[in-house]
């Protein structure tokens, strides 16, 4: 049965409720949502699948960031509904080897931009940069094939979906502020922009805006994001495919080496 709190239920229209049902029957658990006012200010939801000893899926939301949370749901359980798209022998989780650490640590104290960076500077930035990037390849591919989903199944969820894209969009050019290129390791900064520049050229193609792109252009990091998104569009969009995408953006970017397969801790 769903589990979803009262103050939820009550900003769901039909298209959540519809989609929760269908994560319901594809992986046979529950699904729990709820508001969560401690996410960090630039995460907006997050998905925590059914693991071990955890029985049921969960959602969590920003309650006071969006007018709705439907659309934020719905981009969520696309996830889990991806995730069981595959036979259960097939189920693979994503997680970070020694070498992503390894490699960032050493951008960060060989970084000509901050010379003499105080130890737990360096180790806190090094945590930061390594999760933003595994972060970005794990989430970004995919998360293009989930909202492609939601314009063609979900349409009533546009406007939502739009407010919360272009939210995206100006977080992402974050990164090409004058302040954050004065510090940033220039190597970090090559693999957060080639991602968020093929974000930006999904969404200049699916919503007909091609200024959405020209941070990128003028910065030099539009033919970097163009190579991404034509490899997503090169791959085949069937979630049996998700693993092989993210390997070849991986490849691309050039940090293959910082993550690795492992089979998966969902129930089958």
């Amino acid at each position: 049965m769903l589990s979803i709190t009262t103050e939820a239920r009550m900003a769901l229209g039909t298209s959540v409720e519809k989609v929760l049902r269908l994560v319901e029957a594809r992986t046979g658990l529950p699904v729990h949502v709820q508001p969560d006012a401690s996410l960090p200010g630039n995460l907006l939801a997050k998905v925590t699948m059914a693991r071990g000893q955890m029985p049921f899926h969960q959602v969590d939301f920003q309650p006071n960031r969006s007018a709705s949370p439907d659309y934020l749901i719905v981009f969520q359980c696309g996830f889990i509904l991806r995730h069981y798209g595959v036979a259960p022998t097939d189920r693979v989780d994503f997680t970070g080897t020694p070498l992503a650490e390894q490699t960032v640590q050493d951008w960060v104290r060989n970084n000509p931009k901050t010379p003499g960076i105080a130890k737990p500077s360096a180790d806190g930035l090094t945590s930061f940069l390594v999760n933003g990037i595994l972060s970005q390849l794990r989430s970004v591919p995919v998360g293009m094939r989930v909202e492609l989903w939601i314009l063609n199944e979900y349409p009533e969820l546009e406007p939502l979906q739009r407010a919360a894209v272009m939210k995206q969009l100006e977080d992402n050019v974050a990164g090409l502020r004058p302040q954050v290129q004065a510090m940033m390791p220039d190597q970090a900064l090559a693999a957060n922009l080639s991602m968020s520049a093929a974000y930006a050229l999904f969404w200049a193609e699916k919503l007909g805006q091609p200024q959405l792109t020209l941070p990128y252009r003028a910065s030099g990091h539009l033919e970097a994001g163009q190579a991404l998104y034509e490899i997503w569009r090169d791959v085949p969009s069937d979630p049996s495919q998700d693993r092989s995408l993210i390997d070849r953006w991986a490849n691309q970017v050039g940090v293959e080496r910082w993550y690795q397969w492992v089979p998966s801790q969902s129930p089958a």
